[in-house]
């Protein structure tokens, strides 16, 4: 591996279907994926990627997985890394200890299956491990996994841990196992941390910033965790009424700015992304991963809150 991995881009995708997921949290109904839609979306990251020779990481959703385990195998089959987004993409806050382990051990047997090979990744839903759920990263390594990739470190209105370690590192937890974190990249703007590496974010600033945040990162030799997720790659206006059961009304103009929202700036999601990926090596999660762990020593990590 090169002496500079560490400070190499990394491309996440966390594979989710956009429209099961929001029926579901809307519903209360969990229903398939829709025919084409995740196709589409799937291809569409594929082809980019092949195009500029990179090879990303996939954290795989098991409620998508289960219906859609060709994608997850063609998905491997390209070279690239399958890792763990979960189950049912639950927020890791809302779970107790023992329905945390369910959830990322039900996943884990699903796409192990699937793939024929080990999983060596997680990142949490709503990146929901923060300061106070923290044993879910000895979960992890009960489990047999390397890393994580699922906290931000800086506080945010719905996650993140104030003034965590910024860089990818080792640490020693309670359990007296040991975990990689990849954390989520922010970048420092007019005196302070600012998140701009994936979903609405990438999607909100125009790409001359974009570009100068990420020519700063790279030149100070600072590690850089994207992430995206498949529907914002798609080339057709998304519709989040898609997966509504037929049996449930809802408000029109509720459904309109939810479309509004999340249809918003996606339209520059691929040509942003595939300029970043050709203008910067890239290497997966879990070689990053193994360069940190063969490179550092643990250091303890913040408490285990229960």
């Amino acid at each position: 591996m090169e002496n500079n991995a560490q400070h190499a881009f990394t491309l996440s995708i966390d594979w989710e279907d956009f429209g099961q997921l929001l029926g579901r949290d809307r519903s209360g109904v969990l229903t398939p994926p829709l025919p084409n839609t995740i196709d589409r979306q799937t291809d569409i990251m594929l082809e980019m990627l092949n195009e500029t020779g990179k090879k990303a990481t996939f954290f795989i959703l098991g409620m998508l997985a289960q219906h859609r385990a060709d994608l997850v195998r063609k998905i491997a089959a390209e070279g690239h890394e399958i890792g763990l987004h979960g189950q049912y993409h639950i927020n890791m806050r809302k779970l107790n200890r023992e329905q945390a382990y369910n959830d990322i051990n039900d996943s884990k047997k699903l796409v192990t299956d699937i793939i024929g090979g080990p999983v060596f990744g997680y990142r949490a839903p709503y990146f929901s491990i923060d300061e106070t759920n923290l044993y879910v990263l000895e979960v992890l390594t009960e489990l047999g996994l390397v890393y994580d990739s699922s906290i931000f470190p800086i506080k945010l209105k719905r996650y993140g841990i104030a003034n965590f370690n910024k860089e990818d590192a080792l640490y020693l937890l309670p359990n007296g196992k040991e975990i990689v974190e990849l954390p989520l990249t922010v970048a420092p703007f007019n005196g302070k941390d600012i998140p701009i590496a994936g979903g609405g974010y990438m999607r909100a600033f125009p790409e001359f910033f974009l570009n100068r945040m990420f020519r700063k990162l790279n030149s100070n030799n600072q590690n850089v965790m994207l992430y995206m997720h498949p529907y914002e790659f798609d080339n057709k206006r998304i519709d989040c009424s898609t997966n509504y059961p037929d049996n449930k009304s809802y408000s029109g103009a509720k459904t309109f700015l939810i479309n509004l929202r999340w249809n918003l700036f996606r339209g520059t999601i691929h040509h942003k992304i595939k300029s970043i990926l050709k203008q910067y090596e890239f290497i997966t999660c879990l070689k990053k991963a193994e360069y940190v762990k063969s490179n550092s020593h643990g250091t303890a990590i913040l408490g285990r809150s229960q």
